[in-house]
């Protein structure tokens, strides 16, 4: 499927050298197509290439091909299941609207499931998130009076609550999350990072252990840097190994406001 705003040729290596880029994420979503024969020439030229140097992506893809070899076995020893069915299907909408904070103005976007994307615009504009969202499968919409109920109420308690966290009356979140379209290793990490208490600080290390990959500092640092709930996925509480500050998608005058807000102090 191609996205809008992507050219087909040698997408995956347009988006993984793009501004805010993460290749793991990219690479680990590419992994089945390349499994099932579907991916691009040039997309699988990029993915090869990327695994060849990272490690962990890697050991993702072996998994995935010996996944396939053992489906493949099966279904060669027993009867093969009748052709799938496609029905049409209609992609959830994201609703997405602004929000002042005193970091800047915030684009946020919410489904019937919850807050699925949280970004500074002075860092991504209305265009880039709706590309975001797109790749996440949504239909992104601005909202207005025919946003439904369930959106627009999570559009509005995610504005409260941000206000709060910001007026230093809130130290967590309690708001529906979708993380529709992330990958189950970026997954992982936003969860571990999510136990991360507000005022402390845990290394990129530290998150790739609490995940059972201890090697996957890197791939780590790559997926928070795709983090699609900012603040509320606390990753600006993630910092490198021996006290450096590390990365932040909204830039690091943001992350240093964050963790100033929360009293937390690198070692």
């Amino acid at each position: 499927m191609n996205h809008p705003g992507i050219d087909p040729v040698d997408r995956l290596a347009a988006r993984a050298s793009g501004p805010g880029a993460h290749p793991c994420d990219r690479a680990l979503a590419a992994m089945p197509a390349r499994v099932l024969g579907d991916l691009d020439p040039g997309d699988a030229a990029w993915l090869l290439d990327h695994v060849a140097t990272c490690r962990s992506c890697g050991r993702e893809l072996e998994a995935f091909m010996k996944l396939d070899t053992l489906v493949g076995l099966a279904l060669e020893l027993g009867e093969a299941p009748a052709p799938a069915v496609r029905l049409p299907r209609t992609r959830p909408v994201a609703w997405f609207a602004r929000c002042d904070s005193p970091i800047g103005p915030l684009l946020m976007a919410a489904s019937e499931n919850g807050l699925c994307e949280l970004t500074f615009e002075g860092f991504r504009g209305v265009d880039e998130v709706r590309d975001l969202l797109a790749e996440r499968d949504f239909d992104a919409r601005p909202a207005g009076p025919e946003t439904p109920a369930v959106p627009s109420a999570t559009l509005v308690r995610a504005a409260e609550q941000l206000a709060e966290y910001f007026d230093h009356t809130r130290t967590r979140f309690d708001l529906p999350l979708d993380f529709q379209g992330v990958t189950p290793f970026t997954r992982s990490v936003l969860d571990a990072t999510a136990s991360v208490p507000f005022g402390r600080l845990e290394t990129y290390r530290g998150i790739a252990s609490r995940i059972g990959k201890p090697g996957a500092s890197r791939a780590v640092g790559n997926a928070l840097g795709r983090n699609p709930l900012p603040v509320v996925v606390p990753c600006h509480r993630v910092v490198a190994t021996g006290g450096g500050i590390g990365g932040y998608t909204g830039g690091l005058a943001i992350k240093e406001r964050l963790l100033s807000l929360e009293g937390a102090r690198l070692a």
